[in-house]
């Protein structure tokens, strides 16, 4: 049931957002997914990442969805491709840094508890000229009603979709972690003016 709710709710968005990031990262990289999910996206994009020739090291809290993930691993031959662990950002190790040419927050930044002291770990896991890639529904202007219904969503459809996140909040962190952004791309604008924004960042020194 969790699985059939994420498909209802998520798919579409986790489509847009690998359709885009997929498109964009070179061939023969490393990737970091925050918040990999079901795995469901790569169902359509599987072709896409073995013609790229990718690393994707996905992560999760959820291990009902990464047990799904796994499945769709397994099912499109990806073994070579993808590995998924289950471990929050807050505590993930890569084996060894810099090791990530990408590391992708796949509508899963706006769950981050303290999202400042996130971004200061992953910056060091990135390779020279590595990239922070965010996918996330941004709001330009104060969203008093959607600051109340979004974090009770969960408990009527029991995923997390996290609170709203503001341009000028997520800029303004961005720029106090020294996160240059390289391109901010709208790829689909939303219900109460919220946009779909692909925000691509590195760090001042690669810049």
């Amino acid at each position: 049931m969790k699985n059939y709710l994420y498909k209802l709710f998520i798919n579409r968005v986790t489509n847009y957002c690998y359709q885009n990031c997929l498109n964009y990262v070179s061939e023969n990289t490393s990737i970091l997914d925050v918040g990999i999910g079901n795995g469901v996206m790569m169902e359509n994009f599987h072709d896409l990442i073995k013609s790229k020739r990718l690393n994707i090291t996905g992560i999760d809290i959820n291990e009902q969805y990464l047990n799904h993930c796994e499945c769709v691993i397994q099912n499109h031959h990806l073994q070579d491709y993808v590995e998924i662990q289950c471990e929050r950002v807050e505590n993930f190790l890569p084996l060894k840094t810099p090791f990530y040419s990408f590391i992708l927050f796949s509508m899963s930044f706006m769950l981050v508890q303290d999202q400042g002291r996130v971004l200061d770990r992953v910056k060091k896991w990135l390779k020279p000229d590595g990239k922070i890639l965010f996918f996330q529904t941004m709001f330009k202007e104060k969203m008093g009603l959607m600051e109340f219904i979004k974090p009770k969503l969960k408990y009527v459809t029991t995923i997390d979709f996290g609170e709203v996140i503001y341009e000028n909040d997520f800029f303004n962190l961005l720029k106090s972690k020294e996160l240059a952004v390289v391109e901010d791309r709208l790829i689909k604008r939303e219900w109460f003016k919220g946009e779909y924004r692909m925000i691509i960042t590195t760090p001042y020194e690669n810049s």
